[in-house]
This record gives structure tokens, C-alpha cells and sequence, in this order.
């Protein structure tokens, strides 16, 4: 009956079509934090509502186009962040689009933009000898074997009138040392992405990484203990051919999906990957923390309003994936996210997510695209984990971007202030600061972050309804039980040059291996296990204090291609004693078009 009804839906949006939108830039790329400094430094808030990540490409193209024009001089490091948006985004360049009198002859004039003179602007020039602004198409002098890497940013691509493709290759190279840890860790990814257009009308992106890699022993931990790799799906062990490990993981990942504008302000994807709610280094709401997922969105974009609703297929909690001889069991979720600018420089939104199993039937009620879904969960029995959330962003003197989150899983009114601890007052917060060209100093930003779940938060009293996919959480990669500091400098002395130090200090509390009791921490286990009702606190159960401090530098050795030289450094004490330690490491690595992923946890 399902797969009836979604081939139905599609076919009837297909017949809705009449213009194409754009593919999703990389969440974790450059493109992220440069977008979050325009924004601050603009002093109005994004046009594209950025709360809501990946960006859509033309979002970020256009919000680029806009700065520039209205900013007039930039520094030498903010022109560097534009253009590599244009390079990265070519796709939205059409110099010709906009030229209002056809009449005038043109020409294109070549400008180098390196001292190299590889790279240059293909201008445009008029025949009164006035060069226009508009043009911001950049150009390869010496394209490699004449068809490849025309542009900075394209391995090969076609534009042609009814079809615009790219594709690129994906590489992450990584070897490092752990102390402690015999043998070296290792990261070997290599894969290809796809994206392009048909008529204009659907857009379309795929890529698909093939993984081998030996982790630090804090993710080969987690990933014993939840069967999961993190941000990942199935995986199996790895053997090297030349070295001799037992701990070694081999992994696929893919993402793919089409796009569509069904009219001028609802745009739908259809696909599979992860989507990002907030502006904080963490989501409280919704993070990319697990893996990808099947979903149907729609986003409706109207006045001063965002609305983006999420249908999704997750996968149901499950063990030993090696023996796994049936289909991974399913459950779904409902997202809703409603977004309002109430002034040019600030921003409230509402959030409210339902996670739930009917077997291999979706909840058909849950279709329904008005927000507040708790009236419906509760005419249906009330068998569903039902979240709502708030988040606000408020960006001022150009400089500074204050934001939070509150996340509401259950309350009892009653005992909400009565200090008594109750179980199911079940309730997550984030607050955050960032200062863009801190002291005023090009380019050194500064982020805080406080994060905190309660114990319990994101559970739910049946295995199908806690917040997760694929053994992973759907939020924050601590769960719940936890509280969280986060404090990030990033410096950009030179355009290929990024430094980045990140402190992160949390205190969280564990179950213990031998008595069995749930403490609330592990949000896969039923809150019916509970270990008490009252007295409730956060870092109960196994208290545990983790400070984790990371130095990294990034080259950019051409667009895309970095060199990362890393060094991080773990300081865990704990009730147990066997899970104390002090750990560091040093690393370096080779990145082309992939973002570089942070597992803290």
C-alpha cells in the first residue's frame, strides 16, 4: 500500500514541475562558515533562512552576489571567501542573465586572479569600454587534457542547453598515531559525486564513498557498543593486505536525491542523506550525527516565513549486524520546522518531531503538514515519541550571532519546579555565542557553546520510539544525561591557510556494565527500566568528566585539494576506574572535495 502511495505522490509532484532549484552545498564545508560571517557582518539575516543545513547552492551563490554589491570594499581575505563560493557554485553564473539591454555588443576579457596566472575572471566587457561587475564565472587557463578541470572547482562538466552536469572526485587520506595504541590509524575514502540539471526543471546529486579506516579507540568503543559506524550505515571488518590489525572497518556510504520547485514558493527533494536544524557546532533538534536516511521534504518559503516539513524511514535499533539475513527492521518520523525573521537581524523558530513504528506502514495521519502533531499522536492512542523545541538566533553589531535551542521531550507540570528530580521532566538546551573578526582581527572567529540533556531525554518507553536511526542518535552524539562546553577559535592568517583550536569539557553519566540499571544516558534502552523516579540529575549513574583539546591547520594546496595536520589530546576521569585515561594523537591527512567530519564521541 506504501510504495503505492509514494509512487503516486511522486508521479503527481512530476506533473507539478516548472522550475528547477539546486542541489545542496557539503554541511561541514568551507561554505558553512562563510556563509555565518556574511550573515553577522551584513548586519540582516541570511535570505535563505540559514538555521535550516546543507544550504541550497543557489541560496549561497545569490547571498554572495548580494554582499558583494552591497558592501563595496571587502578585504583581501573576504574577496578570497566570495570567490571560492563563485568557484564552488558556477552553476548560478550567467553573466549574460544579467544584462539588461541585448542590444549592447559584448566581449569576454581575461583577468587573472593568482600570480601563477592559471586561474582567471572571464569578464565582461562592453563595446563603450565599461566593464560590468557582473561576471563572476572564473575559468582554468590551461584546462588538464583540454576536457577536464575547465573551472577550479570541476573535474569534468557539461552545459548544454536542456542538461548541466558536474562530477568530482572524493578522497580522504588520513594516517596518524595514537599513544597507547599499537599501530597506526588510517583513513582511506574514495569516491565520486554527481550533480546536475535536466530542462532546468530537476536537479539532481549523487555520490557514494567506498571507506576503510582504523579508528581511535573511543570510536572503536562506540562502535562495539552500538554496532555502527558513526555517521555511516552497515559495515563489516576489514583485513589489510599489508598490515597486520584485527580492528580494521570496511564501510559504503551514498547519498542521493532529486529537486524540484513545484511553484515559486514550495521546493520538494526526494532522496536519501541528513539534514541539520540549528546554528550551533551541535543540534539539539535535528544533526547529521547519524547516518543517512530516506526522506521526502518539502519547504515552503513565503514573506518572512520557512516552513520545511521532513517524512522519513529511519532504521529500527538492531544487534550484530553481521548476522543480519532479513531487511533492517523500519520505524518513521515527522518532522515540522517553522522558521520566522521577525526582524532583519533576528530569527524564532518552532520544531516538533514524531518518531514512530506501525511495522511496514507509515502512520498516515503524520502526512498531514500543519505543525503540532501532538493533537494527532494522542487521537491515535498517544503510542508515539512526540519532541517539540523552540530556537532563536539574534545577530548584532556585526560582529556577534547569539542563538540557542530548548527541546522538550515529556514534562509533568507538577514536578517541573518542585526539585524533586522526576523522571520524566525530559527536556535538552543549547546556548551559543559566536564573534566574527574577534578584537578585530581579519578573520579570527570565536565560537562558544553550552549544550545539556537531562537524563532520559530522547528515550522513549518502546525501542521504536526513542530518537534514533540506525543505532545512532538523531541529536547530540552524547544521547542525554550530559552536559556539554564547547569553545572554537578559528584563524585565517593567508586565503590556503586555516588554523583552527577546539576545547570541548563534558560531564556525563554512564551506565554501569554489572548492575544492569538505566540510568538514563543511553537513550536506546525503555524508560520502563528507569532506575529511579525521583532525584534525578544529570551525570548520575557513572560519572564521567572528558576534556578533549584538538589543534588543526588546513592548506589549500589548489580549490578544494587541503593538507590537514592535526593534534588532539584526551583527558578522561571516571567512577570507573578502567575508564580513566589520557590519550593524544597526531595526524595528517589529504582531503579533496570532502569535508572533514569531527567525532568527539
Amino acid at each position: 500500500m506504501m510504495n503505492r502511495f509514494f509512487l503516486a505522490l511522486i508521479f503527481f509532484l512530476g506533473m507539478l514541475m516548472v522550475n528547477g532549484q539546486s542541489t545542496y552545498s557539503p554541511k561541514g564545508g568551507d561554505a558553512d562558515h562563510i556563509m555565518d560571517r556574511l550573515e553577522i557582518k551584513s548586519g540582516n539575516l541570511a535570505p535563505f533562512f540559514s538555521v535550516n543545513k546543507p544550504y541550497d547552492r543557489r541560496d549561497v551563490t545569490n547571498f554572495a552576489i548580494q554582499y558583494q554589491e552591497e558592501q563595496g570594499n571587502l578585504s583581501t581575505l573576504d574577496s578570497a571567501d566570495i570567490y571560492y563560493i563563485f568557484k564552488d557554485n558556477n552553476d548560478w553564473l550567467d553573466p549574460m542573465k544579467d544584462q539588461s539591454d541585448k542590444n549592447i555588443k559584448r566581449y569576454y576579457k581575461k583577468e587573472y586572479i593568482d600570480s601563477t596566472r592559471t586561474f582567471y575572471k572571464n569578464k565582461l566587457v562592453e563595446d563603450t569600454n565599461k566593464e560590468t561587475s557582473k561576471n563572476r564565472l572564473i575559468l582554468s587557463k590551461k584546462p588538464f587534457l583540454k576536457h577536464f578541470y575547465k573551472t577550479p572547482a570541476n573535474f569534468l562538466e557539461l552545459n548544454s542547453p536542456f542538461l548541466k552536469f558536474k562530477v568530482n572526485p572524493l578522497l580522504h587520506l588520513q594516517v596518524g598515531q595514537q599513544q597507547g595504541m599499537d599501530g597506526i590509524m588510517f583513513q582511506n575514502t574514495r569516491g565520486v559525486e554527481i550533480r546536475g540539471n535536466i530542462d532546468d526543471r530537476v536537479w539532481f546529486y549523487t555520490n557514494i564513498v567506498e571507506n576503510q579506516a582504523r579508528f581511535a579507540q573511543h570510536i572503536t568503543a562506540s562502535i562495539k557498543a552500538n554496532d555502527a559506524i558513526p555517521g555511516a550505515g552497515f559495515y563489516k571488518l576489514y583485513k589489510s593486505t599489508f598490515l597486520d590489525y584485527t580492528d580494521d572497518y570496511d564501510y559504503l556510504n551514498a547519498t542521493g536525491y532529486f529537486a524540484a520547485r513545484i511553484s515559486k514558493h514550495i521546493q520538494v527533494k526526494l532522496g536519501h542523506g541528513r539534514h541539520f536544524i540549528g546554528d550551533g557546532h551541535r543540534s539539539m533538534m535535528l544533526s547529521d550525527n547519524s547516518a543517512n536516511y530516506f526522506f521526502l521534504q518539502f519547504n515552503t518559503r513565503v514573506w518572512k516565513l520557512n516552513y520545511q516539513n521532513i517524512f522519513a524511514e529511519m532504521t529500527r535499533q538492531y544487534s550484530n549486524p553481521f548476522t543480519q539475513s532479513m531487511p533492517f527492521p523500519k520505524k518513521y518520523a515527522a518532522i515540522h520546522h517553522l522558521n520566522y525573521n521577525m526582524f532583519k537581524n533576528f530569527n524564532i523558530g518552532i520544531f516538533e518531531a514524531i518518531v514512530f513504528d506501525r511495522g511496514s506502514t507509515f502512520e498516515l495521519q503524520y502526512l498531514n503538514p500543519i505543525i503540532l502533531y501532538r493533537t494527532i499522536e494522542q487521537s491515535v492512542g498517544s503510542p508515539d515519541n512526540a519532541l517539540f523545541g523552540f530556537n532563536a538566533k539574534y545577530n548584532f553589531l556585526r560582529s556577534f550571532s547569539l542563538y540557542g535551542q530548548f527541546v522538550l521531550d515529556e514534562f509533568k507540570f507538577s514536578e517541573l519546579f518542585s526539585g524533586n528530580g522526576w523522571w520524566a521532566n525530559k527536556f535538552g538546551l543549547q546556548l551559543g555565542l559566536k564573534y566574527i573578526d574577534a578584537f578585530k582581527i581579519d578573520h579570527l572567529d570565536l565560537q562558544l557553546e553550552y549544550n545539556m540533556a537531562r537524563p532520559y531525554t530522547y528515550s522513549h518507553r518502546t525501542f521504536d520510539g526513542n530518537y534514533t536511526h540506525f543505532n545512532q542518535s538523531l541529536a547530540h552524539p552524547l544521547g542525554a544525561n550530559f552536559r556539554e562546553a564547547i569553545g572554537i577559535i578559528r584563524y585565517q592568517p593567508i586565503h590556503p591557510l586555516k588554523l583552527e583550536a577546539r576545547v570541548v569539557f563534558a560531564n556525563y553519566g554512564t551506565d554501569s556494565l554489572n548492575n544492569g540499571m538505566n540510568w538514563g544516558g543511553n537513550i536506546f534502552l525503555s524508560t520502563d527500566t528507569r532506575a529511579q523516579d525521583f532525584n534525578n540529575s544529570i551525570g548520575q549513574g557513572v560519572n564521567n568528566v572528558l576534556l578533549i583539546g584538538t589543534l588543526k591547520a588546513s592548506y589549500q594546496i589548489r580549490h578544494n585539494l587541503y593538507i590537514d595536520v592535526e593534534y588532539w589530546l584526551r583527558k578522561q576521569s571516571s567512577d570507573l576506574g578502567t575508564r580513566t585515561y589520557t590519550r593524544n594523537y597526531f595526524g595528517v591527512g589529504l582531503r579533496l572535495n570532502r569535508a572533514a567530519r569531527v567525532l568527539d564521541y
